[in-house]
């Protein structure tokens, strides 16, 4: 469970934190100086941060995490799961009650959905570092992210501007597979809206 929690902190900050963020900024610099990088998924992912310029990556960050107008891969959990495709939508509310009925607050000092992608993946490290209990664990997976997220990280990597967010994308996507497997989750079956 561990190295589930250290990825899940990975993930979490490259969903949730502009990469120029000091936090993604550490990992990158910790994953490039890592003796096994270039036999990891990583690999392609940093060659791809390295190719890419920072102007492009804050307008892809932007369009994928922020949004103006109309947001191609909306990152929030209630958007695809609500019938009227809102943040803070029933989805959001449930997944605030899990996290509570924890002892879990994610406070980012934001007035923001807790079921963001990233922050959801950063809940996950969290309580893994708090209980180590599987069955919650579990319960986050199957009740409140693997119900949307495969979809999302389609939608990334069908509209990220960059091929540092379709990598990242493609990273996650395999990743959340391998944990699924490993802790043998069985996703709750919504329709999804998005």
């Amino acid at each position: 469970m561990e190295n589930i929690a250290i990825v899940a902190k990975l993930l979490g900050s490259f969903f949730y934190f502009p990469l120029a963020h000091e936090n993604n900024i550490q990992y990158l610099d910790a994953i490039k100086k890592s003796d096994d990088v270039n036999e990891t998924a990583f690999s392609a992912f940093i060659s791809a941060v390295e190719s890419t310029n920072e102007e492009a990556l804050r307008a892809d960050f932007q369009l994928l995490f922020e949004g103006c107008e109309i947001m191609p891969a909306p990152p929030w959990g209630s958007v695809y799961l609500d019938r009227e495709q809102v943040i803070f939508g029933d989805s959001t509310l449930r997944l605030r009650q899990f996290l509570a009925s924890h002892n879990m607050l994610l406070d980012t000092g934001m007035r923001e959905p807790e079921d963001q992608f990233g922050l959801t993946l950063l809940a996950l490290a969290n309580i893994i570092d708090q209980s180590d209990d599987v069955t919650i664990v579990t319960a986050l997976l199957a009740d409140h992210l693997l119900p949307w997220a495969y979809h999302y990280l389609a939608l990334v990597q069908k509209h990220g501007q960059t091929d540092v967010y379709k990598v990242l994308a493609e990273i996650t996507e395999e990743w959340l597979t391998a944990v699924q497997a490993e802790l043998k989750v069985t996703p709750q079956t919504y329709k999804l809206y998005f």
